[in-house]
């Protein structure tokens, strides 16, 4: 009797200050999973684990979806078929697959009134009019941290004087062209088609309404200036796509800018600045924003948008912002640190200047970038200022896009049939899914 007494008096004691004793940090942490289509060695895993470590309140889970589902379509209707039943992930990183139809058909939520009453995020600090770019109807539903720049460059004299243009001035400024010059290197009727009109579909689109306007005239503009050009081309071996940009026969050239080395490396290319003249737009500009890598949202479904929120506003953090690799950084401190690198000449221990970037063509000689002017920084500010709209499209629409426009290329049918039935297509597809 006496040992079970002091038996039962022990287990008391172990209960007692078993009472007292917090759990581990692993059993109170939030598990917030975060579905991607992303490999395990991109820059958000790697971001994650870190985030992971300095945080015992809450671990981010990283979901793979195409590990279940390979096919794209499959893994975002599953997420959609998830957050519907008020399920699934968190957070999702659509990456460079997002499409604003899928962000804003529901599962996601708006970011703006995170924003407003967070007040440690000072929207002074980073390039608000990226994010505008990425709005849908006044509401933003993925977090865009660093993005890269879509344009055209021209310098001339067919486009001298404009400093935007619309699908008529691209049009008139082409038939000014002597012969031998073109409108850019690879100019099939798919290849400008496709070049001009998926660059610049917000010119044609409401995604907040989900509504188009694929019989617009300046859309048929587009078809019969794109059905001008040759099906293919033969190319010879010494063609040289370099040459018609140095030597000034090439109307446009296509930009993509992910570094701050982007303008001077136009300017090498051209011999002087030229004017970023961007894609045609009925209204406004068109120097584009063009997701690099990332674009992450929370769900509907979630049930710590707060927690999330505060993982999303890490990636604004000076830290990540710093560290950015591919893209530019979108807090503006963060683009003058890289502005500034880029302006410095570094020599090697042999006191050989280093470079820091090439202009590449394909069968040409690389042609180093060893720093940038302070005409190159403020060129580069000057486009990211002039951002208005984003690239972002999908993949189904662009589908029936190209589709379509093929029975024009083939002469199968007219500009206004193509145009029509592009519309009745789009507009099905877009309200089935919106």
């Amino acid at each position: 009797m006496k040992k079970q007494f002091l038996w039962g008096v022990t287990m008391l004691c172990f209960l007692l200050a078993g009472c007292g004793t917090k759990p581990s940090a692993e059993a109170e942490a939030d598990i917030l999973k975060l579905a991607t289509f992303q490999g395990k060695s991109s820059s958000l895993c790697q971001w994650v684990d870190r985030y992971n470590e300095n945080h015992s309140d809450v671990k981010i889970e990283i979901v793979n979806y195409l590990d279940n589902y390979p096919d794209l379509y499959d893994a975002l209707n599953q997420i959609k078929i998830e957050i519907s039943a008020g399920k699934g992930p968190d957070m999702v990183d659509f990456g460079n697959r997002y499409s604003p139809l899928d962000a804003s058909c529901g599962i996601m939520i708006d970011l703006y009134p995170f924003m407003q009453k967070d007040k440690m995020l000072d929207r002074h600090n980073f390039q608000c009019n990226i994010w505008e770019a990425f709005e849908i109807d006044d509401s933003l539903f993925v977090l865009v941290p660093n993005y890269t720049i879509d344009s055209y460059a021209t310098d001339h004299a067919a486009l001298a004087g404009l400093d935007r243009m619309n699908i008529n001035q691209l049009v008139d400024a082409y038939d000014m062209l002597d012969e031998g010059s073109i409108l850019f290197p690879g100019e099939t009727k798919l290849a400008v088609f496709g070049m001009i009109c998926f660059g610049s579909l917000e010119n044609y689109i409401d995604w907040g309404t989900g509504t188009c306007d694929f019989d617009s005239e300046s859309f048929k503009e587009l078809l019969r200036f794109s059905n001008r050009f040759p099906l293919n081309l033969n190319i010879d071996n010494d063609y040289s796509a370099k040459a018609f940009f140095t030597e000034g026969r090439a109307l446009l050239y296509p930009v993509s800018i992910n570094n701050v080395y982007g303008t001077a490396y136009v300017r090498m290319l051209f011999g002087s600045t030229p004017t970023y003249i961007g894609y045609p737009f009925d209204e406004g500009g068109g120097n584009m924003a063009e997701i690099t890598n990332l674009a992450i949202g929370i769900s509907a479904s979630s049930q710590n948008k707060e927690k999330s929120w505060e993982f999303l506003k890490s990636l604004l953090d000076e830290e990540f912002q710093d560290n950015i690799k591919r893209g530019l950084p979108v807090r503006i401190s963060s683009l003058e640190k890289k502005i500034e690198a880029a302006m410095r000449t570094e020599y090697d221990a042999n006191g050989e200047k280093v470079a820091k970037d090439a202009i590449r063509f394909e069968g040409e000689d690389p042609e180093n970038i060893y720093e940038i002017t302070a005409e190159d920084a403020e060129m580069l500010k000057t486009i990211i200022n002039k951002i208005e709209y984003n690239t972002a499209d999908d993949q189904e629409l662009k589908g029936i896009l190209l589709e379509e426009a093929e029975y024009l290329f083939n002469n199968d049918r007219n500009v206004d049939d193509v145009a029509k039935i592009i519309q009745n297509r789009a507009s099905v597809y877009i309200s089935e899914n919106k």
